[in-house]
């Protein structure tokens, strides 16, 4: 699906050795040190967290929940390790534990931007949009968050998924302002503008999605129906011809030439 933007990225893994310091001291009235060692209770969780998420990569649900939910006993103040929870609960579909998890995410002092995202992404997958919009919004008002741009770009598309087309256009507008790059908001904006038959707009996001991504057989297609409904003939066979030369075997070329036959 479209969001793709602020996914749980697995950590390259640590020494699962629980990391700690240690502190020294002498026993009364003699020279001999006493050694204790204490645990860093949030390397260690960290350490398990990883793990969790690897074992979870292998398709071992076992061994991830026992090690996430080590990770949650070593440090329940971590807003990441319910993240991790809920990235565990989300790929076995418990929808209801996801979204508890989240909840206990989001709550932690440390809450990040991408916790908030990730949840806003997840409401929107349920169909939670009111929920999914204040969530994404807040991510974006989360302080040093630099993932603006994707959170804009999936208040776009749950906007877009709510029917809501007026707000997903602005919100695709505002990911753009942030990084003109993000191919999505580019090619949704052309979609949304032919969807409003706006098509000499449509026109120009493509011309924007063509100076700055390039062409595909996709949008070189959306082209060619863009050329069609504003009567350009010639630009339309412009794009054919270069759907055919760069894209002989995609489906859109065939689509082409059936229709010229």
């Amino acid at each position: 699906m479209k969001f793709g933007l602020s996914q749980i990225t697995v950590l390259s893994l640590l020494s699962v050795t629980l990391s700690g310091c240690v502190t020294e001291r002498t026993y009364s009235g003699t020279d001999v040190p006493v050694v204790e060692r204490t645990i860093d209770t949030n390397a260690a969780a960290r350490e398990r967290m990883q793990l969790g998420l690897k074992y979870l990569s292998r398709g071992n649900a076992e061994q991830a929940k026992y090690n996430l939910d080590k990770a949650v006993d070593y440090a329940p103040q971590l807003s990441e390790v319910y993240v991790a929870l809920a990235y565990f609960y989300q790929t076995v579909g418990d929808v209801t534990r996801t979204e508890q998890a989240y909840e206990k995410a989001i709550n932690r002092r440390d809450a990040s931007g991408d916790a908030r995202n990730n949840y806003g992404v997840f409401l929107c997958q349920q169909g939670k949009f009111d929920r999914s919009e204040k969530m994404l919004l807040a991510a974006i008002d989360t302080p040093k968050y630099t993932r603006t741009a994707s959170s804009y770009e999936n208040l776009g598309v749950c906007s877009r998924k709510a029917g809501d087309n007026a707000k997903a256009r602005n919100y695709f507008t505002m990911a753009l302002k942030y990084d003109p790059r993000r191919k999505t908001s580019l090619h949704d904006l052309i979609e949304l503008a032919m969807e409003d038959a706006d098509y000499s707009s449509a026109q120009q996001h493509l011309i924007r999605y063509h100076n700055i991504l390039g062409e595909t057989a996709e949008s070189l297609a959306l082209g060619i129906k863009i050329e069609r409904e504003l009567n350009d003939t010639e630009a339309m066979k412009r794009f054919g011809i270069l759907l055919i030369a760069k894209f002989p075997k995609s489906q859109q070329a065939k689509e082409y030439r059936a229709n010229m036959q």
